[in-house]
This record gives C-alpha cells, sequence and structure tokens, in this order.
C-alpha cells in the first residue's frame, strides 16, 4: 500500500474509526494497578521482580541414563522381524539378527527392557519363520505330484 492511503483519514474511505484491540479496556467498577499495589496478595506483592542472579551455581549437565542403541536396535529389529515373520526367509534372517542383537543388548548395562523385548519378538519370529518353511516343506511335495 502506498504511504498517503495508510495516512489518510479513515472517512474518505468508508472505514469507520475502530478502537485500539491492544489497548486495555477500563470496566465500572475496576481497580486498576496503580490502586492495587500495596494490597495483599497483588501481584507486586507475589512477583517482587527481577532480583539479579542466582548465588547458586548452575546444575551439571551429566549424560542420560535412557536405552542404550544396541537396545533400540535389537527392539526395532525384533519388531521388523515379528511382522515379516511369516515371509519365510524375510522373518528367519531377521529373527536370528534380532536375537543375536538382544542378547548383545542384555549384556550391556543400559536398556535391558528394549533388549529382552527384542529378543522375545526375535525369538517369536525365528520360531513363526520355521513354522512356515516346514508347512512349505510339507506342501511342496503335495503340490507337484
Amino acid at each position: 500500500m502506498s504511504d498517503e492511503r495508510m495516512n489518510s483519514d479513515p472517512e474518505k474511505y468508508g472505514t469507520p474509526d475502530y478502537p485500539d484491540p491492544i489497548a486495555p479496556v477500563a470496566y465500572p467498577g475496576a481497580t486498576g494497578p496503580a490502586n492495587m499495589a500495596g494490597a495483599p496478595g497483588s501481584m507486586h506483592e507475589q512477583y517482587p521482580g527481577y532480583t539479579g542472579p542466582s548465588p547458586y551455581p548452575p546444575a551439571p549437565i551429566t549424560a542420560s541414563n535412557g536405552p542404550g542403541g544396541m537396545a533400540i536396535a535389537a527392539l526395532i529389529v525384533g519388531i521388523a522381524a515379528f511382522v515379516l515373520g511369516w515371509v519365510p526367509f524375510a522373518g528367519l534372517i531377521l529373527g536370528v539378527g534380532g536375537v543375536v542383537l538382544g542378547i548383545l543388548a542384555l549384556r550391556g548395562q543400559r536398556g535391558k527392557g528394549f533388549g529382552v523385548a527384542g529378543l522375545v519378538l526375535s525369538g517369536l519370529a525365528v520360531l513363526i519363520g520355521l513354522m512356515m518353511l516346514f508347512l512349505i516343506f510339507m506342501w511342496l511335495p503335495l503340490a507337484v505330484s
């Protein structure tokens, strides 16, 4: 917009003069902050303002004790193996990898819960994969003859 239009009279363009929406509105009977400065429970009493820097040193930053990367990898591979367990070779290969990762995660200090979950899901995927291979080799001779 040009400066001429923004600085011109609002009546010229037919727009009414609205009050400023950010400006505070005084309601009948309301007391302003100047009248409440010393009142008990007022904002000035509750929040005294900035009092300067803290006399205490900041807390030291330490490493988190979250689950280790091996445990998270075991859980992710375990979930993938469990989902793909019905695919004969994919579920079996992922399941064996998940079992190995789960055992390695249990040997570490962090993330034992994720390691156990990954180990259980991978073990179930290995069992399902072996069952699917067994069913395929049982069905194969019947399909050929």
